[in-house]
């Protein structure tokens, strides 16, 4: 994807002035399967960061053992930057309210 279209991509998402927005956003600009995997690739990753063994993760989800150690290795070798942001975002979604 071309940094700049992926620059603006990013704005248009920043402009929504709430949750529900952003929820209408999303809805309207993917498909229900989209949607769908990216829910599911959030899941996968928020049970590797509680350090969930694999195949309970598996067994959860439904999902393949492949699909869950390629999840692995995006957060021990993906972008470091994804990898700081999904920690973080993580621990905020953890912490107590």
């Amino acid at each position: 994807m071309q940094e700049r279209q992926l620059r603006e991509l990013s704005g248009l998402i920043l402009q929504a002035r709430n949750p529900q927005e952003l929820e209408d956003l999303l809805q309207g600009l993917l498909t229900p399967q989209e949607l769908d995997e990216i829910i599911l690739r959030w899941r996968l990753l928020v049970r590797l960061m509680a350090g969930t063994p694999q195949r309970d993760i598996s067994q959860e989800l439904g999902i393949s053992l492949g699909k869950i150690a390629r999840g692995s290795r995006l957060l021990k070798y993906g972008p470091p930057k994804f990898r700081r942001l999904a920690q973080r975002l993580y621990e905020e979604r953890e912490r107590p309210s």
